[in-house]
């Protein structure tokens, strides 16, 4: 007589958990009557705007990223963006130019390392946050 057998175990360490994904997108705004913005759109359906006075694009880029990062659900994230320069600079050693920048890419970069993130670009077509700041204008 055979013995059944039970069902085949998996062991969870080969598993890996699937991370979490959050999109962010910034405005700058140089001009009188405009207004800098930031956006963080996480998977879980949570939007946050945020409004500042005077800041040029990639300032709102990296702010919008140092939010991300502060939440603490970035930790092992996935982070998309649609600034080919945040991920220049943060994943392929593009130089910081720009001396308003070098700060900013400095806290992003200590954020990234802690937080385990990965950060990706993706079409501005396909930025979740970046939709919601063309909404809110």
């Amino acid at each position: 007589m055979e013995t059944p057998k039970g069902p085949e175990s998996v062991p969870l360490g080969g598993l890996e958990a699937k991370r979490l994904e959050i999109w962010i997108d910034g405005a700058g705004a140089l001009l009188d009557g405009q207004e800098a913005k930031t956006c963080v759109v996480f998977e879980d359906g949570d939007v946050k705007v945020t409004r500042y006075g005077r800041a040029t694009n990639n300032e709102m880029e990296y702010t919008a990223l140092i939010q991300a990062l502060s939440d603490p659900r970035s930790e092992g994230a996935t982070i998309y963006t649609d600034s080919q320069l945040l991920v220049g600079q943060l994943t392929k050693g593009w130089k910081v130019r720009a001396a308003n920048l070098a700060p900013l890419n400095e806290r992003a970069r200590v954020l990234l390392l802690q937080r385990k993130t990965t950060l990706v670009w993706v079409p501005r077509e396909e930025n979740r946050a970046g939709k919601v700041l063309e909404r809110d204008k």
